[in-house]
């Protein structure tokens, strides 16, 4: 009688852990079933208010016309992109020539006993100065551009209000989306994407976190994480 006692105690502990479990899951999964309803609606909301703002910007597109982008505007930053080269490769000669200056004075200190090493030396820094002031070949065309997480202001038209980055097709930049303007670690504005080339895209201002703050040249702006 004790035997079959305990056992039947047993099974009814072991019944009541068994529900005491099934009702911590199904209270977990409600639980789960509630944040996930309500990730769909904010995920709605997103979506209803960005189909909203790109209805807005294509009308805005109609209105100004189809080339968004203008010649002078590529023009604008085809010149930044220049400056940009020369710059770089105006270092890249100082350095050569440093390191030309050094390398010719070491080889006049030892010019007398004809070292085979530094004559050596001093032709291949001679050469490398060539490159860079491109007497041996074209010089490189190395146009620095942004990407999705970090991207340059580089030109704003006030009549339209379209703001220009560094980042366009190569990059993967689509219309639609939607990037963080900032200056520094301040927040400057969301813009959204309206128009796309190669090496640039258009965008518009869709929200200033301050109007008397507007997007200026060379804010950095990044693409919006939802």
């Amino acid at each position: 009688m004790l035997a079959a006692g305990a056992g039947v105690s047993v099974a009814e502990n072991q019944q009541s852990d068994e529900s005491s479990r099934l009702k911590s899951e199904n209270a977990r999964l409600k639980i789960r079933n509630a944040n996930l309803q309500k990730s769909l609606v904010e995920a709605n909301r997103r979506e209803k208010e960005s189909a909203e703002a790109l209805v807005k910007i294509r009308v805005r597109l109609q209105a100004l016309g189809k080339d968004l982008i203008s010649d002078g505007d590529e023009r604008t930053v085809e010149a930044w992109q220049n400056v940009t080269v020369l710059d770089r490769r105006l270092r890249r000669m100082e350095e050569a020539a440093i390191r030309l200056s050094a390398a010719a004075q070491e080889f006049i200190r030892t010019a007398i006993t004809s070292d085979p090493e530094a004559r050596a030396q001093l032709e291949a820094y001679l050469r490398a100065l060539e490159v860079e002031l491109g007497l041996r070949n074209k010089p490189e065309r190395n146009i620095e551009r942004g990407n999705l997480q970090h991207a340059s202001v580089k030109s704003i038209d006030e009549k339209s209000g379209l703001v220009v980055l560094n980042v366009g097709a190569k990059e993967n930049a689509r219309i639609g989306m939607v990037f963080n303007i900032m200056r520094g670690e301040q927040m400057v504005a969301e813009a959204m994407v309206a128009d796309v080339r190669p090496d640039i895209c258009g965008v518009f201002v869709q929200r200033l976190e301050n109007d008397n703050n507007p997007v200026r040249f060379n804010d950095t702006a990044s693409l919006k994480k939802n």
